[in-house]
Order: C-alpha cells, then sequence, then structure tokens
C-alpha cells in the first residue's frame, strides 16, 4: 500500500486500498508505526522536527538553509547527558559532530528543534555531508527526536568539546583564545 497523504488518515488509505478493517484498525496498536511511517505523518501533522547542533543553529552561518525551506525554530533545549561534542577539522565553515556515547555522563549538549514540511525536510537532508547525517538524538526530557550525528570515524582526532555544553559556548571560548 502506497500511503497518500491527500487520502488522510492511516485507516482512510487502508480502506481505499481494500485492506480489510483488522489489519486497518487494530485495538491499541498504532499501524503507522508498524509499517515505518514517521511519528509527524501518523498524527497527522504536516511538519517533521528537526535538532540541530552547530552551524546550523540560529544566526550561525548554515541557518540560512533552514530557513529558506520554511524552517521553524520550535524549541531550545539540551540533549540526554550521555552525548559528546567534538569540533570536527577541515569543515567550512567550521562544524561539530555529536556523538552519542552510552554509560558517559556529561552536561548534555544544547541545540535547537527546528520544523520542516516533508519535502522540505526530504531536500535538507538529501544535502547533508559526510560525515554529518541524521539519527534519533535522546533528549534530556526523553523526547526521541530526528538530527544531526557524525559517523564515528571522523571523530578520531576530532577535540572533544563536550565541556562546553554546545556549539555556540565553544565558539565563544575560541573566539578569547
Amino acid at each position: 500500500m502506497t500511503f497518500d497523504a491527500e487520502k488522510g488518515s492511516i485507516l482512510e488509505n487502508a480502506r481505499a486500498a481494500g485492506m480489510p478493517a483488522p489489519f486497518a484498525c487494530k485495538a491499541g496498536v498504532d499501524v503507522g508505526a508498524e509499517i515505518g511511517l514517521p511519528a509527524a505523518l501518523r498524527a497527522g501533522q504536516e511538519r517533521i522536527e528537526l535538532v540541530v547542533v552547530g552551524a546550523h543553529l540560529e544566526g550561525l552561518p548554515l541557518n540560512p538553509q533552514l530557513q529558506s525551506l520554511g524552517a521553524n525554530l520550535v524549541d531550545r533545549t539540551r540533549t540526554a547527558a550521555d552525548y559528546r561534542l567534538f569540533a570536527l577539522p577541515d569543515t567550512s565553515p567550521p562544524k561539530p559532530g555529536l556523538s552519542r556515547d552510552p554509560g558517559f555522563v556529561g552536561p548534555g549538549v544544547e541545540v535547537e528543534i527546528w520544523s520542516l514540511e516533508p519535502a522540505a525536510f526530504g531536500r535538507f537532508v538529501a544535502a547533508i555531508p559526510a560525515p554529518l547525517g541524521i539519527g534519533k538524538i535522546c533528549l534530556s526530557d526523553g523526547r526521541r527526536v530526528s538530527g544531526f550525528l557524525c559517523e564515528s570515524n571522523a571523530l578520531n582526532g576530532a577535540k572533544d568539546i563536550t565541556k562546553w555544553g554546545g556549539w555556540r559556548n565553544y565558539l565563544a571560548s575560541a573566539s578569547i583564545q
């Protein structure tokens, strides 16, 4: 079955495809989750949230990429305590890499949550250069939101800047050193 947002809910799409009611409406089961639809689409929302941690933060050099896609700032928060932040070498503009380190207990990392329409989210993600990518990030309040993560091989030799608590604080400290 192909999900057609124009037809409405998962149930409406299942009925339109001639699927039996037991599949389309299992009591207490999120069928959309079972078939892998993002939570934003299952809930009928028209936007997808994205966690940014570095050069895409408001006012920083890559933020216009988000704004040009109609992104809206939703929240400023922190990751859970088991994330580390690294200054990636040889990136222009300078960029950090975020990595989860189970068992590590740090201050959490300052992040922003932006929302984009699904098509804009797709265009944005398609343009992200390696070693960065999108994965689920656990926030300090327990939410899991899609956001920037870094491939582990790119962290070899990168400077661990977790103690600054975020990219802005690191940039400010680097400018006075």
